[in-house]
């Protein structure tokens, strides 16, 4: 059941990003000097004073024209389909020492400057209002599905069409992009001088921080769309054929893969769709099976398994001495938000939402914010489970 229901909303939107009607996303929120980066499904990106909750300034929408957009527009059923010029963010916004950077299903990477808490527009001689925008004519000619990551004065993505770009944080100038030629939906990871980077062709690339030359492949026997996540000097990533793999990070030999046997009672259901995260040196993997499989980091022996009964399509944050997990019903209309304890794996419930969460949980100063499918904004406090829900009304 939970499969067949991913399935479908997988379906839904490979389809609509040609099909020119509704756009939506699901970025999750990031964090700048203080000031709460939201990108909302509308469009819209705000600055948000983590203090008072206020929006800073104006917020900037991004949009264009349908007849514009190359077939770049996605759609989302429930909106009746119609034709709307708001771009969609599916990675959660990057940041660095003054910039806000994202991709778009428009098949572009927009960056702005952060100025005294307050996003920033210009206007250039073609009529573009960001600091700088890649590429500044055209379009990728494919949306952009994963996140931007930024490192070492570069930020590395991927385009749906699989192809893998680095750009100068300064100005978003090319340095060099290489095509694997197999659609990606994945957030690359970067460490090691390697981008690491997985893709539906069931593979997972590293390659050279500075060229884009492949380095070395894994082949797992299910697409990947989760980030990889890099720890102790390997590579960790879950796949479709509901395994997760811990790769050595500068050989691509396989160390270990969770389950180790098939068919056993320790075998994950349903799909990896998230990146797993690392407390210690425990591994806590989200399934959309509704388990948050629990393993040593080091040798993928089964721990345990945590069941929270609804599907995990959003990356959870460690805040503490807890690991944070959002759990979603297939209809994206209740969502609940959980704590594990890293110390004896026990989940408590923090809050129940009557909407969806599929955006990445982001977490400061003890508190975890939360994009929900309705596109409200939430504030939780990860220890007595306290809810604020961000208004985002500007004020003059």
């Amino acid at each position: 059941m939970a499969l067949a229901g991913m399935v479908t909303g997988l379906l839904l939107l490979a389809s609509c990003l040609s099909s020119g009607a509704v756009a939506r996303g699901w970025a999750g929120v990031s964090e700048l000097n203080s000031t709460l980066i939201f990108a909302s499904t509308s469009g819209n990106v705000y600055a948000v004073d983590s203090t008072t909750g206020l929006v800073n300034g104006t917020p900037i929408k991004l949009v264009q024209s349908a007849s514009a957009s190359g077939g770049l527009l996605s759609c989302i059923p429930s909106c009746g389909g119609q034709q709307v010029a708001a771009i969609a963010f599916y990675g959660s916004p990057s940041t660095t020492s003054d910039l806000v950077i994202i991709g778009g299903n428009d098949g572009k990477v927009h960056a702005y400057q952060l100025s005294g808490g307050k996003l920033k527009t210009y206007k250039d001689a073609t009529g573009n209002d960001e600091f700088w925008l890649y590429p500044q004519n055209g379009t990728l000619g494919a949306a952009i599905i994963g996140g931007l990551t930024v490192a070492n004065d570069h930020v590395y993505f991927a385009a749906a069409d699989g192809t893998v770009y680095s750009l100068t944080v300064a100005d978003g100038y090319k340095e060099w992009s290489h095509s694997i030629g197999k659609k990606i939906w994945s957030t690359p990871a970067v460490a090691n001088g390697m981008v690491y980077i997985g893709s539906f062709d069931k593979k997972l690339y590293a390659l050279d921080q500075n060229t884009g030359e492949e380095k070395w492949v894994f082949e797992t026997k299910g697409a990947i769309t989760a980030p990889p996540l890099v720890q102790n000097g390997m590579v960790y990533v879950g796949s479709y054929d509901r395994h997760l793999y811990a790769v050595n990070a500068t050989t691509g030999k396989l160390v270990w893969e969770f389950p180790a046997a098939p068919g056993t009672s320790e075998s994950a259901r349903n799909w990896f769709w998230v990146a797993p995260i690392i407390s210690g040196n425990t591994l806590y993997a989200p399934c959309l099976d509704g388990q948050v499989y629990v393993l040593d980091a080091g040798t993928g022996r089964f721990i345990t398994a945590v069941n929270l009964g609804k599907s995990l399509s959003s990356a959870p944050v460690v805040v503490g001495d807890n690991v944070i997990v959002a759990a979603t019903d297939l209809a994206k209309k209740t969502s609940k938000v959980y704590a594990i304890s890293t110390a004896n794996q026990q989940s408590r419930e923090l809050t129940s939402l009557g909407e969806g969460i599929d955006a990445a949980l982001f977490a400061s100063q003890g508190i975890v914010y939360i994009h929900t499918t309705s596109d409200s904004f939430y504030g939780l406090n990860a220890q007595n489970g306290a809810l604020q829900k961000f208004s985002l009304t500007v004020t003059k």
